[in-house]
């Protein structure tokens, strides 16, 4: 990836908790924990599934940093929505988490030296290791994903709009 592809990356990373924000603003209560089908996520599932996972990949990140080659565990992310009563979480609160922990970490990430971008962590269900920049597009390439699942959950809903 180039310089400039990076920095287009990193913009738009920077930018995911806003349209984060945007997809859940003005939704109803009720929108927000319609349930599609069964065994499917609500929209509050899926924003919290995101700030979890934010958190995950920041940590990834700073392993590959501090601790190149690391073998990083990976984590069921059906068991993570399971284990927590997620209705009734403060959406607010699940985006702000976004919000900061890409804060931080896109102001760490500008700062890094070029060749920081290479070091990697390996993870036991991927054969080749992850770099500091494959885990950062995989991050905005995770909340574009839900984003769309949110917009589905959402157009589905009986009553999406407060």
């Amino acid at each position: 990836m180039t310089p400039g592809d990076r920095a287009a990356l990193l913009l738009s990373y920077a930018q995911g908790p806003e349209r984060l924000r945007q997809s859940l603003s003005g939704t109803s209560p009720q929108a927000l924990d319609f349930r599609p089908a069964p065994g499917t996520w609500t929209a509050r599932q899926v924003a919290a599934h995101v700030a979890e996972t934010e958190l995950h990949l920041y940590l990834r990140m700073r392993y590959a940093l501090s601790e190149p080659g690391i073998a990083i565990l990976p984590f069921d992310q059906d068991a993570w929505a399971d284990s927590f009563r997620l209705e009734g979480q403060p959406l607010d609160e699940l985006v702000d988490l976004v919000r900061l922990v890409r804060e931080l970490a896109a102001r760490q990430l500008r700062a890094l030296p070029e060749a920081d971008w290479a070091r990697t962590v390996r993870h036991p269900a991927q054969e080749q290791p992850l770099s500091v920049e494959d885990l950062l597009a995989k991050a905005d390439r995770h909340l574009d994903l839900h984003l769309a699942q949110i917009a589905r959950t959402l157009g589905a809903a009986p009553v999406s709009r407060a």
